[in-house]
């Protein structure tokens, strides 16, 4: 697995929304690559699993890259000066890039390994929203599932029984008049998953990042 990840740093910290705005630029800005935005057409959602995803890191933003996306991510972006990425509604200058490379190994092992999640997760759409709330949805299997998305996006085929099982807290978020549910919380899994990667919905644009936990 490959994993490309562009850093821009500010004048100052950016907050965690802004990942929707960076999201915005560069899916503008690369209108014609649909990795960027991940719309076959204006109309035309693309369905698969985002392999280029936009978050805030530490104040950071942070362009990541599975695989392909990652390939993509490398080739495109020395075509933008940083000092013309202008992102909507935020006050704010981009200094500094870098550039970092990496290949994890995605793996089920016979131990286990703790992670936190340093994002809200969203792991309900409405259908299932409906089933937890009267008691009929375990969140674990969703992480289960959630997971092996992973597995599938980075084109790993799981060849054991992944393990995973969690205690996580309620959060309502507000979005321009929605309220969408997320978690936060701490996991259990016997996958050796990188930091810093994403699961469950909305992950394109930063919701549902994981760390691991150093006990």
């Amino acid at each position: 697995m490959k994993l490309v990840e562009v850093i821009f740093k500010g004048r100052e910290k950016f907050s965690k929304s802004s990942a929707k705005a960076l999201r915005g630029y560069f899916g503008n800005y690369f209108k014609n690559i649909v990795e960027f935005h991940n719309h076959l057409d204006q109309i035309t959602f693309n369905y698969k699993s985002p392999n280029i995803q936009y978050r805030v890191i530490d104040g950071n933003l942070s362009i990541l890259g599975i695989n392909e996306g990652g390939d993509i991510l490398l080739k495109s972006i020395e075509k933008i000066e940083l000092n013309k990425i202008i992102l909507d509604g935020i006050d704010n200058v981009i200094k500094e890039k870098e550039i970092k490379i990496t290949f994890p190994e995605l793996e089920i092992q016979d131990k286990r390994y703790d992670y936190k999640f340093e994002s809200f997760w969203i792991a309900l759409n409405e259908e299932n929203y409906k089933k937890y709330k009267e008691g009929e949805f375990s969140l674990d299997i969703q992480l289960r599932n959630n997971i092996l998305e992973f597995f599938k996006l980075c084109g790993v085929q799981a060849q054991k029984r992944i393990i995973a099982a969690g205690e996580f807290e309620e959060n309502k978020i507000i979005e321009k008049d929605t309220v969408i549910l997320g978690f936060t919380g701490t996991f259990k899994t016997n996958v050796n998953l990188p930091d810093l990667i994403a699961l469950g919905k909305r992950k394109s644009v930063g919701f549902g990042i994981i760390k691991r936990i150093k006990v």
